[in-house]
């Protein structure tokens, strides 16, 4: 019970951050290894906005080169900002 509560927390945090709206399960699935962006952020150690602002850039952009198909962060969060405008607002 405790781990689910702790994943439920985790969860929550992540939801916090500003732009994790953009990337659907679909997107990430299609882009990346994982499911969700909750699980690409767990997965370099990142559970809440203060843990992402301290993981150095280097890092995450190793991260992102890695495990998706974009050479970058901003590459990615584009993308997925212009796929959430598509499904949004058209």
């Amino acid at each position: 019970m405790e781990l689910i509560e702790q994943e439920c927390q985790i969860r929550n945090d992540l939801n916090k951050i500003q732009f994790t709206h953009y990337f659907s399960n679909q997107f990430m699935e299609k882009n990346t290894k994982f499911f969700c962006i909750e699980e690409f952020f767990e997965s370099v150690g990142v559970t809440s906005q203060n843990a992402l602002e301290r993981l150095p850039i280097e890092d995450w952009e190793a991260h992102v080169q890695k495990s998706t198909i974009f050479s970058s962060w901003q590459e990615m969060l584009d993308c997925a900002g212009q796929e959430y405008a598509l499904n949004n607002f058209y």
